[in-house]
């Protein structure tokens, strides 16, 4: 999997400049870690993966609609992902945080790492919410003693046609797909224009068990989203899609979905 990460992580740098800005050196070594990130658009879990599995093997938490679409199927078994239950589209799931732990166990059984988001959903504004989920939580309360526990932030993606920022809604994934395939093209592959992207990686181990096991769920998730969210709201960036194109004069749409969930026995998780 290390070379075909490298292969889908030179493609996604024709369009984006990825750079590690912070905690580069987290992502050596083989022990196991559990990864919880920000969730600004649906193409961020690929870029985390495609750095993460560069170093280490990790298994991502995946919405079902996103695991069992044709293809998609055959890579989410092989990089191990973990199928749970997808509430954007009304399902629901008792079973979700059972599965999660399962997925878990046996990644770290393995010496593998987990990518959870904890939103479970793509954020709607310039700043990451968590509200009342529980995954994050949960899995840290009973996290075994040998693995780390890695904060994520993404910056540079509020604005993308891979966010909510775009039309207001989650895009479609293979319609989506598609347009920046031919746009890759359009481009001649090396004069697509770039979107900055920035990934601080910071070790939150200690003070998330501390939190997780002495706050309530919905004052750690408040924690969280401090952690998240310390530099203050992203403002949206609108970037062309085709080096001849002139510069994109987008604005945010007047509404953006958001998917408010407090049930404590379901959670949405978005796809990677």
């Amino acid at each position: 999997m290390k070379n075909f990460a490298i292969f889908v992580n030179w493609i996604l740098k024709r369009r984006y400049n990825i750079k590690i800005t912070e905690g580069y050196e987290l992502l050596k070594g083989d022990k196991s870690r559990l990864y919880l990130p920000n969730h600004p658009a649906e193409i961020d879990p690929i870029i985390l993966m495609s750095e993460i599995v560069k170093f280490h093997n990790a298994s991502p938490m995946v919405s079902a609609t996103y695991y069992n679409l044709p293809i998609v199927k055959y890579f989410m078994k092989k990089i191990g992902a973990v199928a749970v239950a997808d509430l954007e589209r009304g399902v629901r799931d008792i079973t979700v945080m059972d599965k999660i732990r399962e997925g878990a166990q046996q990644a770290y059984k393995e010496g593998n790492s987990i990518l959870l988001y904890p939103a479970g959903q793509l954020k709607s504004q310039g700043y990451e919410k968590i509200f009342n989920k529980q995954s994050a939580y949960a899995l840290i309360r009973e996290i075994p003693d040998n693995v780390s526990i890695i904060g994520v932030r993404i910056y540079g993606l509020w604005g993308s046609r891979w966010s909510r920022a775009w039309k207001g809604v989650s895009p479609l994934f293979f319609k989506t797909l598609f347009k920046c395939i031919f746009y890759f093209f359009a481009n001649f592959v090396f004069f697509m224009p770039k979107r900055n992207v920035e990934i601080e990686l910071f070790d939150i181990t200690n003070e998330a068990k501390e939190k997780a096991n002495s706050l309530t769920r919905r004052q750690f998730n408040e924690y969280l989203e401090g952690v998240y969210n310390i530099k203050g709201a992203e403002k949206a960036r609108f970037i062309k899609y085709h080096f001849l194109a002139p510069k994109l004069k987008r604005k945010l749409p007047k509404n953006i979905k958001s998917d408010i969930a407090d049930d404590t026995k379901a959670l949405q998780f978005s796809p990677i």
